[in-house]
């Protein structure tokens, strides 16, 4: 098995800077609102991601995946959120099936909403929040095995336990005495405790999980005022770092040193605009492991770009996918099963008055295409926080699975396995049967 791993590793390597898109896809033009979130997600559990995108006057549009990169007419899943912000997905109550969190932005009577995918109706965690939430995700925060929630919003950062059942406790202020404009969650020193990148009137800092339900005093990275920061590994070295704008058009890479601490890596240009969902995105789109930055560039009438990690961190070479649409909102995701990364798509043309929803498929060479798209397996819900269900038409006698670097992180002999002790990432899975070996991947 090593030296498959190996001769993976080498065609990755081989093809490290060959990501090949085909022309954007329109799936839906027939609306007016303007989308603020579109995401990829498996609603109805059938194995395929499907799109939910979040307009700014109270809809959310779920279209179904029918394989082969056709999708179904918009269904609302609810019109009764005024103005759903922002989307994450998880699932609440450790039932294989994942939910919708959502930060309802409205005003003075902002809400934290809960989509339950056991009929999904929407449930109100939170409301009457003071001017604004920007942000709410599900997130382990006291490391008990299921998923809480952390949400951001202008004046504090809230949290809400999960009583083990998808039922959530009362607010819990984590933090205030300062304007919050938007955060991101992950464990940044390696305790498997989720800590807190922030954007406020104080700067960017990153706050520590303290394990005991709070906050440890913020690590000031930057005094710079910004309505955006997230996380990815860019290093592949098992720790998160950061990612924020800095002056226009440049955005600063912080690279995690260890223990929660940060060094600035990298200042580079995407000609981003400096807001709360801009269309950015940190993932591996050329099949190398490395996560990569696609953005659309205001620079550029809005078109589509992306470029490549060097493997050390550093983003590079821009190179161009897509000048025929606009693109203002984006989200990566393997739509089409075939391993790599293919781009989710809002943009409104000004001029000509339209609002578009489409699709741009990634065909980039990819390990196990032909594996992938022939497998007879079926794996469910993907992505997965607690456990991930294995199905073949062959008779399973074994599940491996392997990190993005090639290492063997676990073995198993039942088609379903118990994933919630995995960082967080992307994996290779190994499904041994009788008959053959299928490789495919899943998202934890």
């Amino acid at each position: 098995m090593k030296s498959f791993i190996s001769f993976i590793s080498l065609l990755l390597l081989s093809n490290a800077s060959s990501a090949q898109f085909g022309a954007p896809v329109i799936i839906d033009s027939n609306y007016s609102a303007q989308i603020r979130n579109i995401i990829a997600v498996d609603i109805d559990n059938d194995g395929l991601k499907d799109i939910v995108a979040s307009h700014q006057t109270d809809t959310i549009k779920w279209y179904k995946n029918f394989g082969n990169n056709t999708f179904s007419a918009p269904v609302v899943l609810t019109s009764t959120i005024a103005k759903p912000f922002f989307i994450d997905t998880g699932d609440a109550d450790n039932d294989s099936k994942t939910d919708l969190l959502v930060a309802n932005n409205n005003s003075n009577n902002s809400q934290v909403v809960l989509i339950n995918n056991n009929g999904l109706i929407p449930t109100i965690i939170d409301s009457g929040i003071d001017l604004g939430t920007y942000r709410a995700y599900f997130s382990d925060f006291d490391n008990d095995g299921d998923e809480d929630i952390v949400a951001c919003s202008d004046l504090m950062i809230t949290l809400y336990l999960n009583n083990g059942a998808g039922v959530f406790g009362n607010r819990i202020i984590l933090l205030n005495g300062a304007e919050f404009y938007n955060m991101t969650v992950a464990d940044f020193n390696g305790d498997n405790f989720p800590d807190i990148g922030l954007c406020s009137s104080d700067g960017i800092e990153v706050l520590l999980n303290d394990t005991s339900g709070g906050l440890t005093a913020p690590n000031l990275l930057d005094l710079k005022l910004t309505g955006f920061i997230t996380n990815a590994d860019i290093d592949n070295d098992a720790q998160k770092d950061l990612i924020f704008p800095n002056s226009s058009p440049h955005y600063d890479v912080y690279k995690n040193t260890g223990g929660g601490t940060f060094i600035l890596n990298q200042t580079v240009a995407f000609y981003q605009p400096n807001i709360q969902n801009p269309p950015f995105a940190i993932v591996n789109v050329n099949a190398d492991a490395f996560a990569d930055a696609v953005y659309s560039s205001i620079n550029n009438n809005r078109s589509l770009y992306w470029q490549e990690n060097d493997g050390a961190g550093n983003f590079q070479n821009e190179q161009l996918i897509d000048s025929t649409e606009m693109y203002d909102a984006i989200f990566l995701a393997d739509m089409d099963n075939d391993g790599d990364n293919d781009i989710l798509w809002y943009g409104f043309d000004f001029n000509a008055g339209q609002k578009k929803t489409g699709f741009i498929e990634n065909n980039t060479f990819t390990l196990g295409v032909e594996n992938i798209k022939t497998s007879p397996v079926r794996i469910y819900p993907n992505p997965a926080s607690t456990f991930l269900n294995i199905e073949c038409q062959e008779k399973i006698t074994g599940i491996e699975i392997y990190s993005a670097k090639g290492d063997k992180v676990a073995r198993y002999n039942t088609s379903k396995i118990d994933i919630s002790n995995l960082a967080k990432g992307s994996y290779l899975l190994n499904v041994i049967t009788n008959k053959n070996t299928f490789t495919t991947e899943f998202v934890k």
